[in-house]
């Protein structure tokens, strides 16, 4: 195991002194292209300390590439209670033996610290569930819930590691027809039985969160820690 020594620096953020991404082959990454604003998810293929970064290449909704050779990119990723990011450059992209990115090995990754989320249990039967790629709804369980993310539970998988969806959530209005959507990225699947029948866990983080939906979830732990 790579230990990590934090010192603090003068924003509030952690920079690692060592330069080792301590990371397995295949874990979720999202990548920022400096400007932009937007984030895809992408799977980290390999690394060599100090000489460079490969990834799966982002992809626009239409399959073209979103990166070009020399793009500034931010590279962001969980461990732990804390969340690590490192600025780095677009070095190569190759297509063979597939579309793949290079980038630059990072000079320095920042580290800051998260607050571990209150999870609270969610006391409502059902959730829908709207599937981006088609708009299919779902009726799933959702077991708890966070200003992170939550659990659901679901007689069929609902999508593999990395993917998203979107948790449409009732606001309990008094016309139960309102709901807040939640844009998510699916973290952990886990697999239980009861009776031989298969039900699967999710755990997902909720991504680009609107102040509306962050502020809704806020209100709902309130109202369950104190109901």
């Amino acid at each position: 195991m790579v230990l990590l020594r934090l010192i603090t620096s003068t924003d509030g953020a952690y920079e690692m002194t060592n330069r080792d991404l301590n990371l397995m082959v295949g874990v979720g990454l999202q990548l920022e292209k400096d400007g932009s604003g937007t984030r895809y998810f992408v799977e980290l293929l390999g690394y060599s300390v100090g000489e460079g970064v490969i990834i799966s290449a982002p992809l626009e909704h239409d399959n073209r590439l979103s990166l070009v050779t020399g793009d500034e990119v931010t590279v962001r990723y969980l461990g732990g209670i804390s969340q690590y990011a490192f600025k780095t450059q677009v070095t190569h992209i190759s297509t063979t033996p597939y579309l793949h990115v290079h980038l630059q090995y990072p000079s320095g990754i920042e580290a800051a610290m998260t607050r571990r989320a209150v999870r609270m249990p969610v006391k409502e039967p059902v959730i829908r569930l709207a599937m981006n790629d088609d708009g299919h709804k779902l009726l799933v369980e959702m077991k708890n819930i966070s200003l992170g993310g939550a659990s659901l539970v679901s007689p069929v998988k609902l999508s593999g590691l990395g993917e998203r969806f979107s948790i449409d959530m009732p606001t309990m209005s008094p016309d139960n027809k309102k709901a807040v959507t939640l844009p998510c990225v699916v973290r952990h699947i886990s697999t239980q039985y009861q009776s031989e029948i298969p039900i699967y866990h999710h755990g997902v983080e909720f991504i680009d969160v609107d102040s509306l939906a962050r502020d809704f979830i806020g209100r709902y732990i309130e109202h369950r820690s104190t109901g």
